[in-house]
């Protein structure tokens, strides 16, 4: 990790920490065990007002200098790699092993559904199929400064944010118009980064105010959800973002050797999206069926570690040679990956 840009795996790392979090306690809660069901609605509303758009905005960091150093057709052919095949290979593996659970899960799952996966994504692998289709729809359509103005992307993902508000899209029409603004103003993010890392204690702290304060206002005063399609939605949104990202860049700075873990985290982001929700859904069964657990704290601290730990363990088990097959996983072998197909021709 040493070469990799660190404070982006920070923000990774808190990131991934409220999906598994997320995912963990809406399985408890929809398993019936007992919690606080107003507590839970108003944490599970806060996270997801701005984690998956803070995922959009990272990955759109580096679009403008992988759309550089490969060109059009070899960054879609990155994105087939390592966006594509991971989204189809693990929606068919999940997919199948909730078929086979169905009676110990809290949802019961068909084969036609999980094979439903190129028109129709479940559970958390939406975000793969959205983000791969704005990979492609971005380097389509993107044109340099020289040609068009640089705020007609922006001004065009920001009126499509504002359609979703009020038309029904079909799918995935209606999740591009919702974060495609996301990934947008994360290619233009890099240029702010070096301006905000001087002022990353002072960024930070008005971030959380501004954050705190919209989320009170939103949640306290308004009595609103996440679910209720409104433009503070967008403002909650940009909010959470600024404080991820800007309380990366100030631990960043820090660089303190016991961050290392939240730095893994990030880099290993990807399996443990994969990953996250067999794990922790495997932990619940095993506490609830087996050993009779009906506590929440336990499914919520146990399960949350096994959705960040076992998939790095995982991971790290693909980079030792005599376990070289469990690499494709994570990317294609060589056979079938079209991006290796381009780099031949």
């Amino acid at each position: 990790m040493q070469n990799r840009d660190q404070w982006v795996d920070y923000a990774k790392g808190l990131g991934i920490l409220l999906v598994v979090y997320g995912h963990v306690s809406r399985g408890v809660f929809n398993a019936g065990i007992e919690v606080d069901a107003e507590l839970f609605k108003l944490v599970d509303s806060v996270i997801y007002s701005f984690h998956m758009p803070l995922f959009f905005f990272l990955s759109g960091l580096f679009f403008l200098p992988s759309l550089q150093k490969y060109g059009r057709t070899g960054l879609i052919a990155d994105k087939v790699d390592s966006v594509l095949y991971p989204y189809i290979l693990w929606s068919l593996l999940q997919g199948f092993i909730e078929v086979f659970l169905s009676g110990y899960t809290t949802s019961s799952t068909t084969t036609g559904e999980v094979l439903s996966l190129f028109w129709q994504p479940r559970a958390q692998f939406w975000f793969l199929y959205v983000l791969f289709a704005i990979f492609v729809l971005m380097a389509i359509l993107y044109r340099d400064r020289e040609t068009v103005p640089t705020w007609v992307l922006p001004l065009t993902a920001l009126a499509a944010w504002f359609l979703q508000l009020f038309v029904q899209l079909p799918f995935p029409l209606d999740f591009i118009a919702s974060y495609l603004i996301f990934f947008v103003l994360g290619t233009r993010a890099l240029h702010w980064k070096d301006i905000l890392k001087n002022k990353a204690l002072t960024t930070t702290l008005c971030a959380a105010g501004i954050f705190t304060g919209l989320e009170y206002l939103f949640h306290a005063q308004l009595h609103l959800a996440y679910t209720d399609k409104s433009a503070l939605n967008l403002a909650l949104a940009i909010a959470g973002i600024a404080l991820i990202c800007s309380a990366a860049l100030l631990l960043a700075q820090w660089n303190q050797q016991w961050m290392t873990w939240l730095a893994m985290l990030g880099y290993c982001s990807m399996p443990i999206y994969l990953m996250h929700i067999l794990t922790g859904s495997g932990v619940r069964i095993v506490l609830s069926k087996l050993l009779h657990i009906q506590s929440a704290a336990p499914h919520l601290i146990t399960g949350s570690l096994a959705g960040l730990l076992i998939p790095i363990v995982v991971y790290q088990l693909t980079k030792k040679r005599e376990l070289y097959g469990l690499r494709y996983l994570f990317m294609p072998p060589a056979g079938l990956s079209l991006k290796a197909r381009l780099a031949r021709k």
